[in-house]
């Protein structure tokens, strides 16, 4: 036997075994062991290492971060998404796909089953029309001025683009459509621009083709803001209107979707307020306030604005980057994730508005809402009328649980210059004798009457069995002053003093 002649055969066997090994180790030791990792190209978080517990959900979440932080995962899904666009021009991605002439939609299932009108939960639309309907009156019993503005799909206004093979039941009414009727039935001031779109976009494009398709761009973003705008025109004569002429449009190019690494090549259109008095308050606020979400919340003070007119905007993804079509017309611009559905009266009464938008993308309204809203027994406290003049206080006392921005003692709310917490919150709990019925309770200060409970609070209230009530207001608004908290007998309607506070600063 020739013995050199075996040891030549064996060396292709070896190499081929080191190499399969090679594959086999390089991927684990190239692993991302590093914490909160985004993929690009697929626009999620990748998994985190579980927490240890014997059982089969934890050895599923060990195979879920295995398969996540896999060496060379992300560069192997690039080639794939980038070779399956160049050979077939099919997107292999989970949340885009190709609709007709260069246009990508979003793909979610709701998405699609909503554009084939397969969707429409008018049960849920009556729910969600019934608390605007709620929102109108309350405001209204504060005369402060409300606005419900949907905002359409691009499917909806471009629906020749979507992909041809995705058919429509148009025997259904389409989630707008029902939209419209419902509020047609409301008095409730509503916007659906879906017609004012349809007709500009004959001469210009208002969602692109590519970028950012789940929003429109800011050409339909204009004109969307330029119909809120003739409602603030007809309510309010002491705030400019909106004016195209104060905007620069600029021309960007982006070479990649915003929401996942996706090579395109669009020039999208930008509008950038020329003169923008505006200074951030965001973080004035955000660390002190309740909510159920802070994302989007931002708060513009403008103190060159032509008047001292507040606006809180309940919004999502859609109306995120628009303060600026307000930012030079308000004195004061906050923006509120549309999520915190239960903290609407706390807001109104944190942030004294003269108007309150509330805005819902169209698509929003058959998949993430009815998840995250439930507006059966939605709540609110009634607003405070009545006049200055008390009766007797038939026994009702309350207890304080806990402060913060300052210190009740007895009668007087201390607060610290040195403190630099920007809301003054005072939590209790009313004990109100056996035999009176429901209570509520009010805090008045030289300018303003404030209600101290709100939907979340009166939940909590009602699965604890206690009634609690919380004053919340910004501590730049209490200068050294009274404020009177007093009850109303839902009952009987009298009206009776709990307590006159004396505001004061520790020396």
């Amino acid at each position: 036997m020739d013995i050199r002649k075996t040891d030549k055969n064996k060396i292709p066997a070896t190499a081929f075994i080191a190499a399969v090994l090679l594959l086999l180790i390089l991927p684990v030791v190239f692993m991302n062991f590093k914490a909160d990792q985004i993929s690009e190209y697929e626009n999620k978080k990748l998994a985190d290492w579980p927490e240890f517990e014997p059982s089969e959900d934890y050895i599923e979440a060990v195979d879920t971060y295995i398969n996540d932080r896999i060496g060379f995962r992300e560069g192997s899904i690039a080639l794939y998404t980038e070779a399956n666009d160049a050979l077939f021009k099919t997107m292999v991605n989970p949340l885009f796909m190709w609709g007709e002439d260069g246009n990508i939609y979003y793909k979610d299932k709701d998405y699609i089953a909503a554009y084939q009108r397969l969707n429409t939960d008018r049960e849920y639309i009556d729910s969600m029309v019934g608390f605007l309907e709620k929102t109108n009156d309350y405001l209204e019993s504060k005369d402060i001025k409300f606005l419900y503005f949907v905002c359409p799909d691009k499917k909806t206004i471009y629906p020749e683009h979507f992909p041809k093979t995705v058919h429509v039941n148009t025997q259904n009414e389409s989630v707008l459509e029902y939209l419209d009727e419902r509020m047609s039935r409301s008095d409730v001031e509503y916007i659906d621009p879906k017609d004012w779109l349809m007709a500009a976009k004959e001469n210009v494009l208002l969602y692109n083709k590519m970028y950012d398709v789940t929003h429109w761009n800011d050409r339909g973003a204009f004109i969307g803001h330029k119909l809120i705008d003739e409602k603030i025109q007809q309510w309010f004569d002491d705030v400019p209107p909106l004016r195209e002429e104060d905007f620069d449009v600029d021309i960007v190019h982006m070479d990649s979707l915003d929401n996942a690494k996706f090579a395109i090549d669009e020039d999208v259109p930008l509008y950038v307020l020329r003169d923008d008095g505006m200074a951030d308050y965001t973080e004035l606020l955000k660390p002190d306030m309740l909510c159920n979400t802070d994302t989007f919340y931002t708060h513009h003070i403008n103190p060159e604005a032509p008047n001292n007119r507040r606006l809180l905007v309940f919004t999502d993804s859609y109306f995120q980057s628009y303060q600026k079509f307000y930012d030079d017309r308000f004195r004061e611009v906050y923006f509120v994730h549309r999520q915190n559905y239960d903290y609407v009266q706390y807001f109104v009464n944190l942030t004294f508005p003269d108007m309150v938008i509330f805005e819902t993308a169209e698509r929003s309204i058959s998949s993430e809402m009815p998840l995250m809203a439930d507006f059966d027994g939605y709540y609110y406290e009634p607003a405070y009328n009545g006049d200055n003049n008390y009766t007797a206080n038939p026994g009702v006392t309350y207890d304080v649980t806990g402060t913060d921005g300052g210190v009740v003692e007895g009668n007087r709310i201390i607060l610290d210059p040195a403190d630099t917490t920007s809301i003054f919150r005072m939590d209790a709990v009313l004990n109100v004798p056996e035999g009176m019925g429901r209570v509520d309770v009010y805090a008045r200060t030289d300018d303003e009457c404030m209600e101290t409970d709100y939907c979340e609070l009166h939940r909590r209230s009602e699965e604890e069995g206690v009634n609690r009530f919380s004053l919340s207001i910004q501590r730049r608004y209490l200068i050294p002053s009274r404020i009177e908290l007093f009850a109303v007998d839902e009952k009987t309607n009298d009206t009776f003093l709990l307590e006159t506070f004396e505001v004061t600063y520790n020396e």
